[in-house]
């Protein structure tokens, strides 16, 4: 990242300084350690138009909030209802490419959600397979 946009971080960051304390928690649950990388990723989905920026990222931790986001995983779901949502969809890690980076298999057309209708159930099941994932590739990219 170059010094094109410093000013429109620092000011981004400026204005999450002066959010709640609620918000600033979920903030620091979404992003995971990587601050800044995430509030770059709102900049860009609002070519950078701080503004903009921050009413999305403040919605997004409003969503998560009334969703629970942060808590879903402290509600357990029965392991059988469990395994028949993960065999329901057909995603997972599968290896990893010659140059190190992982390799996420999709079974695009061949996941049934019949036993994950549930909004909630789905959910928590998507939640909690892929943080850890997400978490991990995140780690591995920023080392690029």
């Amino acid at each position: 990242m170059g010094t094109a946009h410093q000013e429109e971080i620092k000011q981004f960051q400026a204005l999450m300084e002066d959010v709640d304390d609620t918000l600033k928690h979920t903030f620091k649950n979404m992003h995971q350690g990587y601050p800044t990388e995430t509030l770059i990723r709102f900049l860009k989905a609002r070519d950078w138009n701080v503004q903009k920026a921050h009413k999305m990222l403040i919605d997004c931790l409003q969503w998560r909030i009334q969703n629970e986001i942060d808590n879903i995983l402290a509600k357990p779901i029965p392991i059988d209802l469990y395994r028949d949502i993960r065999d329901s969809q057909l995603v997972g890690l599968s290896g990893y490419s010659k140059e190190g980076h992982p390799v996420i298999a999709v079974g695009v057309g061949h996941s049934t959600y019949d036993k994950a209708s549930v909004r909630f159930l789905w959910l928590l099941h998507h939640v909690f397979g892929f943080s850890p994932m997400c978490s991990m590739i995140a780690k591995i990219w920023s080392n690029i």
